[in-house]
């Protein structure tokens, strides 16, 4: 099934890995692309990396490298120590097509042709006033080298915090809007490069969804004006890969909490979906164990029984 795989953290000059290019589910009905759940994937931390520079080199997000490792000191791993890379993960549950962006995974899906899967780590909106928001929009634009004039209400709230921004900042490198710019069918809202990648994977922007800046240079000139976008809440994901239903697992938004009763009808409803309508035999610590431990990662949590293949019977004619 490594095949499946098509590009799976493929390592620059830099060594720092790409974005995933991925092939689609291989059984209809199935969720789950990259790396087989039971092909895990790790690397050794070095004596001075931290949690955050080993997402970085992996252009993962900064939460889900956390999520992932949950007993791995975020700030020092200490040498040798065994990081897990995520390598799989479960479609959003919503149309296949165009971009598809799952905030609780901050995590973009770009479907670009019937065979093959984009996906990228994003950070988007804080959780006060700069929420980035949900529905569906398209790409209204896209520019090449933007400039970028602050709006009064960023430069008042910098001010606040000690610090004055320019009231314009031309094109470039050091331009917060990086290299690549995406303007979305709402107004004020981008997906843009950033010049902070430690921001990737967290909610530290004004409402916008920035990207590292070799992903989105890989990803511009593929996306075309026009292109849906869908940003859709899903903080759990169920679905197949072959005969096994997996479940992904993450934090709710903090202005979306939901209790552990709330999650749990969420996780069984999707369930009983994924299985044609009809509630499969979980156990129940294993669906506990599951929703209550938000790992970003594909958990098995039900098997169905192997399809016996009819008999087939040969009719033999009299004599």
């Amino acid at each position: 099934m490594k095949t499946r795989l098509l590009t799976s953290l493929l390592l620059s000059a830099s060594t720092a890995a790409s974005a995933l290019t991925l092939a689609p589910p291989d059984r209809p009905g199935d969720s789950l692309i990259g790396n087989p759940p039971h092909e895990v994937k790790y690397v050794a931390a070095k004596e001075e990396d931290t949690l955050i520079d080993i997402a970085v080199n992996f252009r993962l997000g900064q939460d889900q490298i956390v999520l992932a490792n949950p007993y791995v000191d975020r700030w020092l791993p200490k040498a040798g120590t065994q990081v897990r890379i995520p390598s799989s993960f479960l479609l959003p549950n919503a149309p296949r097509e165009g971009i598809v962006v799952n905030l609780p995974e901050m995590r973009i899906y770009y479907y670009a042709d019937p065979r093959r899967i984009e996906t990228y780590a994003i950070g988007i909106g804080r959780e006060d006033n700069w929420k980035t928001p949900l529905g569906k929009t398209r790409i209204a634009g896209k520019t090449e080298n933007p400039s970028w004039t602050p709006p009064p209400s960023i430069i008042a709230e910098h001010l606040a915090d000690g610090d004055v921004l320019d009231p314009y900042y031309p094109p470039g490198p050091n331009n917060p809007l990086g290299l690549f710019a995406f303007r979305l069918g709402i107004p004020g809202y981008l997906i843009h490069s950033t010049n902070v990648v430690n921001g990737i994977g967290m909610r530290v922007s004004h409402g916008c969804m920035r990207m590292y800046p070799a992903d989105i240079e890989q990803f511009f000139p593929m996306v075309k004006v026009g292109t849906q976008v869908n940003i859709v809440n899903q903080s759990i994901k169920v679905g197949w890969y072959h005969d096994t239903l997996y479940m992904e697992v993450y934090p709710e938004l903090e202005e979306t909490p939901a209790t552990y009763e709330q999650r749990l009808h969420t996780a069984l409803n999707l369930i009983e979906q994924a299985n044609g309508g009809q509630m499969p035999v979980i156990k129940g610590s294993v669906l506990k164990n599951a929703v209550e431990k938000a790992t970003g990662i594909p958990v098995a949590i039900y098997e169905r029984p192997a399809q016996t293949p009819p008999v087939v019977q040969t009719q033999v004619a009299p004599r």
